[in-house]
């Protein structure tokens, strides 16, 4: 399996990929955006410096981007994920939901891709060297802002 970190905007491609919705390109990809949350005890953070009694928890936003290939001989795997710290959450403040729950690009945009907010890491998994230049030719349609017939 072949791994690598981009260097490409998460707002580009997020942008590219709802243009390229939008146009109607037919393209064999599955696109998946999921939000989520996890909360980390107070206490459990070395640099916290706060009583454990407290029983706060440190609350992360996570919105993940997954694009896949498929149908294809090689695949290949596109993963955006922004780490954002929301702040403080106390037990008797509202729940959040346990799982990941799916959000559609704009809210991807709209809550995560945003300008000095979170930490945001860009990769592309693929099990091939031909998984790989199959990515690189949408890399390529993508960089160039191409949606094609």
């Amino acid at each position: 399996m072949l791994e690598y970190g981009l260097d490409l905007d998460a707002g580009h491609i997020v942008r590219w990929l709802r243009d390229d919705q939008a146009a109607g390109r037919r393209r064999k990809l599955d696109v998946r955006a999921t939000r989520e949350y996890d909360s980390e005890p107070v206490a459990e953070r070395e640099d916290a410096g706060i009583i454990e009694e407290l029983n706060a928890a440190v609350l992360t936003a996570i919105g993940t981007l997954e694009v896949r290939s498929v149908g294809v001989t090689h695949p290949w795997l596109l993963r955006v994920r922004v780490v954002d710290v929301v702040g403080s959450h106390l037990p008797e403040d509202e729940s959040v939901p346990e799982d990941a729950e799916e959000i559609d690009l704009d809210a991807l945009l709209n809550e995560f891709i945003l300008p000095d907010r979170g930490t945001v890491s860009v990769s592309v998994e693929c099990e091939t060297p031909e998984g790989k230049q199959a990515f690189d030719r949408v890399l390529s349609e993508m960089i160039t802002d191409q949606h094609g017939p």
